[in-house]
């Protein structure tokens, strides 16, 4: 009787871990494009990494959603950030990028702005938006 619980309890756990193993590898496929995109088509399963490059957020520059992706073809997006400074230096750049996975099929839009210091450029030439369509299919 015991023996026959303890083989339950060891199919349980190996149906679970094979089930964590298959969805985790659901979403290993990234296909990252530069923030000047216009549009892309996505595969299902296949990630989106929308790539600002090099900013620094020391002195306040940031890259912001200021429209989400529908949510029946985008989940919201998970912002990525690499510092590039030496271990315990202020001020360094910093890779940035922002992450969203597939839904479901459909087209939808995503939109960013850059700010500095919490707000839009005051100055037209240093306003910069990004608006990129994105297809799942």
């Amino acid at each position: 009787m015991a023996m026959r619980r303890l083989l339950k309890a060891c199919a349980a756990v190996t149906v679970a871990a094979s089930l964590a193993l298959g969805l985790t590898g659901c979403y290993a496929a990234e296909k990252t494009i530069d923030y000047s995109t216009s549009s892309v088509t996505l595969a299902p399963g296949e990630a989106l990494v929308v790539d600002f490059g090099e900013i620094n957020r020391t002195v306040g520059d940031a890259w912001v959603i200021t429209r989400e992706p529908d949510p029946a073809v985008l989940g919201p997006g998970d912002e990525r950030s690499r510092y590039l400074g030496q271990d315990g230096e202020t001020g360094a750049p910093s890779e940035v990028s922002y992450r969203f996975t597939p839904v479901g099929e459909g087209t939808t839009v995503i939109r960013f702005e850059y700010e500095f210091r919490g707000a839009a450029p005051s100055d037209a030439d240093d306003q910069r938006t990004a608006e990129i369509t994105v297809t799942v299919r």
